[in-house]
């Protein structure tokens, strides 16, 4: 009879935009979790966080240790496990729980009450529990490399006392791809297609005389996350922790039973069954989510829009070429041009929001439809083919203010146009009166530009200047000789 089931559990996805948020959840204790604040002081750290953030920690430790990364937002910077089991092996260990006050809301145990660790004082947490968390935490830094542990606290202030285990998955060597070179010794590139079916230059891999990859391989340290789970057993390596975890705290003294010898799979917790029965009850949200992501992907691309219009300096005149003119007038020009993209990239934005909402609603009234099909009841059928008019009419209105939207866009696109082509004509005008200013200072210095030469207009600017100077400053007789020496 064993005291509890095994539950070591790794997470191996963890990427820059991840760290934010999980940070926030394991030091300041905000999320999804049930936690009780009373009991936060009593969690116990092995590597504490010495960083402001977890992110920061992340990147000390990847510098500290000079370890190569690709700092790109789809690399897997952090690997992270968790280790802990059901309340009855902890109950074994000398741990008393108590009731918390809420339910078990689903699953076989729906209506039961939650119960939670009963903790005033260290004294409540038995030297046996200590001890448990204090062998994993062993078992796993042996692992992965003790300097390559990025945080490491045993959280007794949840449902279920569990220890989180976060570390860099570090190789000593790299299987690098070779690639084909010129005679001057720059890669070569072929076009393909990428999976959003754009073109794109792909370096051409070199091969050997059997038509095979050519690899080399590179030692040191290296963060690549595919290395370190192949170097434990690719696939398998899961399974293989799993057992070698069972026999290390077996051989501790510690009855938790591992379940199938070589699964891959590791047993539930109540918790995780809990979980696993909310999820059965999700399946609208997904729907809700995916709305949502768009949405937000929506907002994303036009508050980029709107942040490079703002830089965009492409309607900004080149003013160290244009000598001695006043620009308020253009300037207001550029900034009327830029609010009317401005307002035109948010009315696109609106627009693309009522397509994904229009997409929803199509979607599920084809639903409606589908199942209106299969029913045969006349009753439900009516109020069914009710529900199907009345998503019938909301289209219809999504659909006229998309189309009044595209109106108003195809306005603002037309203004803006005509501002645009009122700033280009005043440049060229500005350019080519430059230009003949220049042209006649030149022929007063006895510099006489042909036609089609390129005049400097920093230096007649310098030139300009001086002339400034002599007449403005030193007030000579407006009958003096026009001199200019540099």
């Amino acid at each position: 009879m064993y005291d509890g089931n095994q539950v070591l559990r790794f997470e191996n996805k963890y990427k820059a935009s991840d760290l934010g948020g999980l940070g926030i959840e394991l030091v300041r204790r905000k999320g999804t979790g049930n936690y009780d604040h009373e009991r936060t002081i009593f969690n116990y750290s092995y590597v504490p966080l010495t960083k402001p953030t977890l992110q920061e920690q992340v990147y000390s430790k990847l510098n500290d240790n000079k370890i190569y990364y690709n700092d790109g937002k789809n690399t897997n910077l952090l690997n992270g496990a968790i280790v802990t089991s059901g309340k009855e092996f902890f109950e074994s260990l000398g741990m008393k729980f108590k009731d918390s006050g809420r339910r078990h809301q689903v699953g076989q145990d729906k209506g039961k009450p939650i119960l939670v660790p009963d903790i005033k004082s260290d004294d409540d947490i038995s030297e046996k529990v200590k001890e448990y968390f204090k062998d994993s935490y062993s078992f796993l830094e042996n692992l992965v490399g003790k300097d390559n542990v990025v945080y490491a606290e045993v959280h007794y202030d949840e449902d279920t006392p569990h220890l989180h285990f976060y570390f860099l998955p570090v190789v000593n060597e790299v299987k690098r791809k070779v690639f084909e070179t010129d005679t001057n010794g720059n890669i070569i590139y072929r076009e393909g297609i990428d999976k959003k079916g754009n073109k794109k230059m792909y370096p051409v891999q070199k091969k050997d005389e059997n038509g095979k990859n050519i690899f080399k391989i590179e030692t040191g340290k290296f963060l690549n996350c595919d290395q370190f789970w192949k170097s434990l057993g690719g696939k398998t390596s899961y399974a293989k922790i799993q057992d070698d975890y069972n026999k290390y705290i077996t051989d501790k003294g510690y009855n938790l039973f591992r379940g199938n010898i070589g699964d891959n799979k590791h047993h539930k917790t109540k918790a995780e069954k809990e979980l696993e029965d909310l999820n059965e009850q999700i399946n609208d949200m997904k729907i809700e989510f995916e709305k949502n992501r768009k949405l937000n992907e929506v907002e994303l691309q036009t508050s980029k829009e709107i942040s490079e219009f703002n830089s965009n300096e492409i309607l900004n005149p080149v003013k160290r070429k244009v000598i001695g003119y006043k620009d308020d007038g253009i300037n207001k020009l550029i900034d009327y041009s830029k609010q009317m993209q401005k307002e035109n990239s948010s009315n696109k934005n609106v627009i693309k929001q009522k397509d994904v909402l229009l997409d929803e609603l199509t979607k599920r009234l084809g639903n409606l439809q589908t199942e209106n099909s299969k029913l045969k009841d006349g009753r439900a059928i009516k109020e069914r083919d009710t529900k199907i008019y009345e998503q019938e009419i909301t289209i219809s209105k999504q659909k006229q203010v998309i189309k009044e939207k595209d109106s108003i866009i195809e306005r603002l696109e037309a203004k803006v146009n005509e501002v645009q082509e009122t700033l280009s004509n005043f440049k060229e005008r500005m350019f080519k009166f430059c230009n003949k200013i220049c042209r006649a200072l030149g022929h007063k210095l006895g510099l006489h530009f042909k036609n089609d030469e390129e005049i400097n207009y920093d230096i007649m600017s310098c030139y300009a200047d001086n002339v400034n100077h002599k007449y403005e400053h030193y007030r000579k007789d407006k009958n003096d000789k026009f001199e200019i020496s540099m």
